[in-house]
């Protein structure tokens, strides 16, 4: 039984610590700051890449390695050089020409095939022969966009201003400035791909690199088990 009525010990005072500051002395804030979680690096890890993870897919350049994003630096401009050598020097001579093309009765167009690729871009290319011989003397070769070819006539023409240019009639009038934009969207689309490769280059956004590093280390902490 506890002795009822006894006083108890007077406890004793609380001690307070006073700061005391110099004279001039600016006031210390002795708030305590709550230290924030690491945010996310931004220049390394876009909101794009953390979409494809929420689809429980790894961002398309998470697969690429650094020699493969070398290799397609290289192979870019080489694709694209290519396609320039190939169906440019035909479209400058027809541009050059354009408006004096007639038919040429003693030549005729076999052979007229076109290849659609991805419903975007069709290559088409015709044989011109010579009535007499019947020997190729030219190949018609070009490129265009958002066409097919189907149904076109083939008309071997020249011509009128230099005797040696020749090719078809539907490659030189009717498709003659689908050939020119389609060209200049080739060369736009390949450096536009060469740019986004050097920009994951810099960015170290390829297997192995900064980013990809940065990417494990922040999905870390999502991934352990509870």
């Amino acid at each position: 039984m506890g002795e009822f009525g006894k006083r108890g010990r007077p406890s004793e005072p609380r001690r307070h610590t006073a700061i005391v500051r110099q004279p001039g002395e600016p006031r210390r804030d002795t708030t305590t700051v709550r230290q924030q979680p690491q945010s996310m690096p931004e220049d390394l890890i876009s909101k794009s890449d953390l979409k494809a993870i929420e689809k429980g897919q790894a961002p398309s350049w998470a697969n690429m390695s650094r020699p493969q994003l070398l290799a397609s630096l290289v192979a870019v401009p080489l694709l694209c050089l290519a396609a320039i050598l190939l169906y440019g020097p035909d479209l400058v001579r027809d541009l050059r020409h354009a408006g004096t093309f007639a038919v040429a009765t003693d030549l005729r167009a076999t052979d007229g095939k076109c290849k659609r690729h991805a419903f975007l871009v069709t290559l088409c290319s015709a044989d011109i022969r010579s009535e007499r011989t019947g020997q190729v003397v030219e190949t018609s070769s070009f490129l265009m966009f958002f066409r097919s070819g189907d149904g076109a006539e083939l008309v071997a023409v020249r011509s009128t201003a230099n005797a040696s240019v020749i090719s078809i009639s539907y490659a030189v009038s009717d498709v003659l400035l689908n050939r020119t934009l389609s060209l200049l969207g080739v060369a736009v689309f390949f450096g536009w791909v060469w740019l986004m490769f050097f920009d994951r280059l810099r960015k170290g956004r390829y297997k192995g690199g900064p980013a990809h590093e940065a990417l494990v280390q922040y999905l870390a902490p999502h991934t352990q088990p509870a």
